[in-house]
């Protein structure tokens, strides 16, 4: 643990009771623009799988604080006051490079949270579809993780859309969970790397990927499935209208912005 003037070093001034102190515990970096970072906080936390935190910090160009959210990677169940986020590096951010580059074991940041409406349960049901870009993937790890640990029996495929293999938050916890949960399904589609047998995929997402996808769950439920999408702006606004043209009505799709 570092010394407590080193740990606080993060801290940003003069907050109120909704902030509260999360102690870091480790670090583990996906290449040179994600890494993900498990906190610990005061007291257990009670989130949602799918779920996010504000994460606000002391940073050089913001000695006065600046906020940025990350959504939780890790599953609610069992209850515990450790949780993990995932960080992925945006071009001119001021908080994402510090988490990722400079924050250590033992540091402290303030958390206010959990907050979103991107969510599920195992009393949400199913058949379910998630489609994520970018640091998107991050609720659905979450999401897949908790049917996971609960022994879930509703189907779930996630499709996720990102530049290369290496660009890819939480490719391996993702790929173990494809691996080892029969209702569970990871397909990848990689936009920047055509010939990488890692995706299925080699293209942005579209009306006929979804459908493919939709179609394999179908094999395992004969149900409409429920929708959740998470990723940039242009990315959510165009797979709301291929969802549209493939009859997924507004009611059964949810929706959060990323980056």
């Amino acid at each position: 643990m570092r010394s407590d003037e080193l740990a606080q070093r993060w801290l940003a001034p003069d907050l109120g009771r909704l902030w509260e102190v999360a102690t870091v515990l480790r670090v583990r970096r996906d290449g040179s623009d994600a890494a993900t970072l498990r906190l610990e906080l005061p007291e257990p936390a009670h989130f949602a799988a799918g779920q996010y935190y504000l994460v606000r910090m002391r940073v050089d160009a913001a000695p006065k604080g600046v906020e940025q959210a990350y959504s939780v990677s890790s599953s609610p169940w069992p209850p515990s006051s450790e949780i993990e986020i995932a960080v992925r590096g945006i071009p001119g951010g001021r908080v994402s490079p510090v988490l990722i580059r400079q924050v250590g074991e033992g540091d402290q940041l303030h958390l206010h949270g959990p907050l979103g409406m991107l969510t599920w349960s195992g009393a949400d049901g199913g058949p379910l579809v998630m489609i994520g870009a970018g640091s998107g993937v991050a609720p659905m790890t979450s999401i897949m993780r908790l049917a996971s640990v609960r022994e879930s029996t509703v189907p779930m495929a996630l499709l996720c859309s990102n530049r290369e293999r290496a660009s890819v938050l939480l490719y391996e916890p993702l790929e173990e969970l494809d691996r080892h949960e029969d209702r569970l399904s990871v397909t990848h589609t990689f936009t920047r790397s055509p010939w990488d047998p890692s995706a299925r995929y080699h293209r942005h997402i579209d009306a006929p990927m979804i459908d493919d996808v939709i179609e394999g769950l179908a094999l395992r439920s004969p149900a409409l499935p429920s929708v959740l999408v998470a990723g940039p702006p242009a990315m959510v606004t165009s797979v709301r209208a291929a969802l549209a043209t493939l009859g997924i009505g507004e009611d059964r799709i949810k929706s959060e912005l990323h980056g």
